[in-house]
């Protein structure tokens, strides 16, 4: 039975973002052509803009679904693990950002491909990279839809199919209508939004459980491990932390989402803020839902599925009316995940791979990158329809394809003039096919993650092929 008290204003927080995007995009209309203006609507970010778009891309359904449902059934060792995405901004904006955006600014640069493109001037690196990047991104939003749906459906009652079908088409209509600008400042209403809610459940979670002592001693009944850093059966291991400070940590400069926001800041004094206040949003954004996922097994000992944790905590320590409106805050962070994925999938494919091989037309370029957009969202939905029931490992698979195909081409690209397209192609192909074969193989030397084996022979073939090829200009 649908709960319109916690619908409504689920469905007016929908209205404001769709208000919102259209605003943000009447204010990009003065760029010259229509790829820039909707794919990155120019260098126009703040230093405050871009720290909430930035984390609130990085911040997804794994970070509020998923991360929470491990953090239920680890303990507060997956708080520890999760924490390691905390200097994602000091990363991204402070290492690669200023070569990124002073490349962008000179060449015009519209997507990330487009740098490597001026770095390698190779459209077989071009086609490898795109084709990765599309199908990386369709697994990463289907993990968002899938979020986003279960959310709306354990909190409000509505059925799965039809909550995800409300979820696509809001960020459908808005992606549609805006493009990157609208998109940003979406991004931006969506974190102010993430770091009220998170504070008020973890605040109320703590009323509602008795405190954290009367909680924590709730917790060592169930299992004395849930509040070790090792977690049951020591399952945080140091090989296990060494691949999580690579997975979410070192290998986020790999994100070509993340990158991407670095190209449209205005100036290298936003960069700067951006990274301090990045930082201070990330600590919020993250630590608190994954301590709440860790706190909810006192209050909540047996749950259907992990992923439902975070929406069934709302609605037990919050009246309706106010879980309705709280529910925004991981609503937001999947939202605002989604449509940079969208976003940067469609530019991908219309900019990158279809300009480049067909002269297109201004008007073209409009109709391709909508119908582009049309597939793409009802593809994903359609995967979405079923789901597996805990989305974070699928996230994380994704997550260590990109990194395994961009990671070095990026960073050697932008520090090594003497990198070029031979050694970045065979980086992108050891890469990405030594990962997707351990992953799928279960193959753990020493216990660690596929990514650290992956990204270490993905740098050695670098190196080694770079041998072979000729220099590119820096």
């Amino acid at each position: 039975m649908t709960n319109w008290s916690l619908l409504a204003p689920i469905l007016l927080y929908l209205i404001a973002t769709l208000g919102l995007s259209r605003y943000a995009a009447s204010r990009g209309a003065s760029e010259s052509s229509f790829e820039r203006r909707y794919f990155l609507g120019g260098q126009f970010m703040s230093g405050p803009l871009l720290a909430f778009a930035l984390v609130t891309t990085y911040t997804s359904a794994s970070s509020f679904i998923g991360g929470p449902g491990a953090a239920y059934n680890f303990g507060l060792g997956w708080v520890l693990l999760a924490m390691i995405q905390v200097p994602v901004a000091i990363l991204t904006l402070g290492v690669i950002g200023p070569k990124i955006w002073r490349l962008a600014k000179q060449h015009q640069a519209v997507t990330i491909l487009d740098i490597l493109e001026q770095r390698y001037h190779s459209k077989t690196l071009l086609v490898i990279a795109g084709i990765s990047l599309v199908g990386a991104f369709m697994g990463m939003v289907v993990v968002q839809f899938t979020g986003g749906a279960r959310m709306l459906s354990v909190m409000t009652g509505v059925e799965y199919h039809w909550a995800l079908a409300l979820f696509v088409g809001t960020v459908l209509i808005y992606t549609l209508w805006g493009g990157f600008r609208a998109v940003s400042y979406t991004d931006a209403l969506q974190g102010l939004v993430m770091v009220f809610g998170t504070v008020a459940l973890f605040i109320a979670v703590l009323n509602y459980g008795g405190g954290m002592s009367a909680i924590t001693a709730k917790l060592h009944e169930i299992d004395p491990a849930l509040l070790s850093h090792r977690g049951p059966n020591d399952f945080l291991s140091w090989p296990f932390l060494l691949s999580f400070w690579v997975l979410v940590g070192f290998g986020t400069l790999g994100l070509p989402h993340t990158a991407l926001r670095a190209m449209a800041v205005k100036d290298g004094r936003a960069l700067k803020q951006a990274m301090v206040l990045g930082s201070m949003v990330s600590v919020v954004v993250i630590l608190l839902p994954h301590l709440s996922g860790v706190l909810a097994r006192a209050i909540l000992p047996e749950i259907d599925s992990p992923d439902n944790v975070l929406p069934k905590l709302m609605i037990t320590v919050f009246p309706p009316l106010l879980g309705g409106l709280l529910l925004a805050a991981p609503l937001a962070a999947i939202m605002s995940s989604v449509d940079s994925m969208l976003l940067q999938t469609g530019s991908t494919l219309v900019s990158d791979l279809a300009g480049r091989f067909a002269e297109l037309n201004e008007s073209q370029q409009r109709r391709l990158s909508h119908l582009t957009m049309l597939l793409l969202v009802a593809g994903s939905g359609l995967m979405a329809l079923n789901p597996p029931q805990m989305i974070v490992w699928l996230n994380l698979g994704a997550f260590g394809v990109l990194q395994a195909v961009f990671l070095w081409p990026i960073i050697l690209g932008l520090f090594w003039p003497k990198a070029n397209a031979s050694g970045a192609i065979s980086a992108m192909l050891v890469g990405a096919g030594g990962f997707l074969w351990m992953l799928n193989s279960g193959f753990k030397p020493f216990g660690i993650h596929p990514i650290v084996p992956a990204l270490a022979a993905s740098g050695a073939a670098f190196v080694l092929f770079n041998r072979l090829g000729k220099a590119c200009d820096a």
